[in-house]
């Protein structure tokens, strides 16, 4: 599953479709949240216009639409970052699935994927995989979750962080932040991909399988598409 606006399937969102296109199985569910809907989807594609189906995003987003943080840094951008996190939870809620696996927008796929292989990268008996940073916030470009009831207290925390506007009391507002502190204050015990990772996590992790473009990388896609290729 992931989630983009029109501007950044324009920016980036639409390298990732052609990626899903070309190199997921088909018997793979592909979960797409957007603002607008996308027509001519594969038979394995399900698309939900994001704050139809989450009013509580949109009741967040109009309570905090004027707070001056997020002008300040995108650390402190909790609205933007919103969107994923709601997204999330609500599809952790409605899939008719045991796992759910997040991919940011700005990922592209590079090769055959089957279920196989994310099943290879959460072992049994943990509830969720992550790019765990060492003294910095979890990288969430990628996340798979293990679903059952059991764990629906994770989402409905996730979900408080924000309905709650407790989000800003975190050193940070992106929805890694707020996932850490999930994590943190359920104790959950989950399975870190790059415990010994120093950089370039997801890329290391996913080599010559998936690459993610964060930051300026969005910028110079030709170019880090073909380092990823060659990696």
């Amino acid at each position: 599953m992931t989630t983009f606006s029109e501007q950044n399937y324009n920016d980036y969102a639409k390298y990732f479709l052609a990626s899903a296109f070309a190199y997921l199985k088909k018997d793979i569910t592909v979960r797409l949240y957007t603002d607008v809907p996308y027509k001519n989807l594969p038979e394995n594609y399900e698309n939900y216009i994001l704050e139809d189906v989450c009013p509580n995003l949109v009741a967040f987003k109009n309570k905090n639409k004027s707070k001056p943080e997020g002008k300040k840094s995108f650390l402190k951008d909790a609205v933007r970052f919103a969107h994923k996190s709601y997204a999330i939870i609500h599809a952790s809620k409605t899939v008719n699935t045991k796992r759910l696996v997040w991919l940011d927008a700005d990922t592209e796929i590079l090769k055959q994927l089957d279920k196989s292989y994310f099943q290879n990268h959460l072992p049994k008996g943990k509830f969720v995989a992550y790019l765990g940073r060492e003294k910095k916030y979890t990288e969430t470009g990628y996340l798979q979750f293990k679903l059952n009831k059991k764990h629906d207290k994770f989402f409905d925390k996730w979900q408080w962080y924000y309905d709650s506007n407790e989000i800003y009391n975190l050193r940070g507002q992106l929805d890694c932040h707020v996932f850490d502190k999930c994590m943190e204050d359920l104790k959950i015990d989950g399975h870190n991909l790059s415990p010994n990772l120093l950089k370039r996590h997801f890329d290391t992790t996913f080599k010559n399988h998936m690459c993610h473009y964060k930051g300026d990388d969005k910028q110079n896609r030709d170019y880090n598409f073909s380092k990823a290729k060659q990696r």
